[in-house]
């Protein structure tokens, strides 16, 4: 996808890899002939040594050898392309487009588990307060599967919480829930594995 914007619509990666490169285990040298590389990349597929040099400050051992980390980073690959009867060495980007696209999927990973953690906790915070007590190892079970099978809003839980008033109990708070009637859908392992953590804390 996000070749395809930079490609077709001309969109920029180079300020994502400006604030990411560290994360992407790239040296600053690295970063700089990468960006060169991409700046070739936008005229020609023709790798060439030479037209590095003309946008870097770096010598071309020095350059040759930032290639060659990038090669085994696996950001950068080579092919050979026959063209009027003559074989040219091009490159392509392809790889970095996709460690990106990997970053960012793994940061909106993170923000939903830790949406979740903070939903989860909050919920059992609420029990808690309302109750007067620490809840029972099978009252956090129930809660847990309420979110691990997503069967409830997180919304809808606190409401239910705040409708049983003195009625409160998980069990209670659970009978309001079941009159409300909620798709079932699965879980992301990565969300599971969250809440995991959550509740391993509090046992």
């Amino acid at each position: 996808m996000l070749k395809r914007l930079y490609d077709e619509y001309g969109f920029s990666i180079e300020k994502i890899l400006f604030k990411e490169y560290r994360r992407l285990k790239l040296t600053m040298p690295e970063l700089t002939i990468l960006l060169a590389l991409l700046d070739i990349y936008k005229k020609r597929r023709t790798f060439s040594i030479l037209a590095i040099s003309r946008r870097v400050d770096y010598n071309q051992n020095e350059i040759a050898g930032c290639v060659e980390s990038l090669l085994e980073k696996g950001f950068i690959t080579f092919s050979l392309e026959k063209k009027d009867d003559r074989e040219r060495e091009v490159f392509h980007m392809s790889s970095v487009f996709e460690k990106i696209e990997q970053l960012l999927i793994e940061d909106e990973k993170t923000e939903i588990r830790d949406a979740f953690e903070q939903d989860v906790s909050y919920t059992i915070k609420k029990f808690e307060q309302g109750l007067g007590r620490p809840l029972k190892s099978f009252e956090l079970d129930n809660i847990r599967v309420w979110y691990e099978q997503k069967q409830y809003p997180h919304q809808n839980i606190l409401k239910a919480i705040e409708d049983a008033g003195g009625n409160m109990s998980v069990k209670y708070v659970e009978r309001i829930l079941t009159q409300q009637i909620v798709p079932n859908q699965a879980i992301d392992q990565e969300v599971d594995q969250a809440l995991d953590n959550v509740f391993k804390k509090i046992k």
